[in-house]
């Protein structure tokens, strides 16, 4: 094999393990600090392998970064063999809920969820399909590359336009204030958890 054959090959394996996309420049880096545009060459070299109409993968580049994906003919009928598929109901729906808002402060998704948010945010985070930064008192939860992976998206746009709005809980949504209230004090009197994580890939 050629030193250019094995350099699509090494691409092609660190985007097939990778749980996030990868950067132009994280590529170039794995070739040993090779050109940018040698590493534009070799992706579109692997662009062109998966357009055949026999594979069932695509590669996806944006806004300088690459990952690869299950084309969308394909997705709902292998999905249900996907890492995530444990993620209880009542959590997918304030992801749906958050993916929908992007971005979206916790503060505003207590008002929708309730106080169960606090937890589903911190499981998602731990799933790796949002991410939090804090913003004055609440925090700013967003939506991950990871959670794009996850459904085939190239871009949350993607997301608001083929999906319904989330569906809401029967109760009646807290109030302004009840919501700041629970961002100080979520179930009992104690202050509202804040929940931070490592960024694992911002879109």
């Amino acid at each position: 094999m050629t030193d250019r054959g094995n350099d699509l090959a090494l691409v092609e394996a660190a985007l097939f393990l990778s749980p996030q996309p990868l950067t132009r420049r994280g590529l170039a880096k794995l070739l040993g600090d090779v050109r940018l545009g040698y590493v534009d060459q070799l992706l579109e070299d692997l662009a062109a392998a998966y357009e055949d109409s026999i594979r069932g993968i695509e590669l996806v580049v944006s806004e300088g970064s690459a990952l690869l994906r299950v084309k969308r003919d394909y997705i709902d009928r292998v999905a249900h063999l996907a890492p995530q598929q444990d993620i209880p109901r009542p959590v997918l729906r304030t992801l749906a809920v958050i993916a929908y808002n992007h971005p979206m402060t916790q503060a505003d998704l207590v008002k929708v969820r309730g106080n169960k948010a606090y937890g589903h945010v911190q499981e998602l985070i731990e799933r790796g399909l949002i991410r939090s930064e804090t913003q004055g008192r609440t925090l700013l939860l967003q939506v991950t590359a990871e959670f794009l992976r996850h459904f085939g998206l190239s871009t949350v746009e993607e997301f608001r336009f083929h999906a319904p709005p989330p569906e809401m809980d029967d109760q009646p949504a807290a109030s302004a204030d009840d919501a700041d209230e629970e961002e100080k004090r979520p179930d009992d009197g104690e202050d509202a958890p804040m929940v931070q994580s490592e960024d694992p890939g911002g879109i």
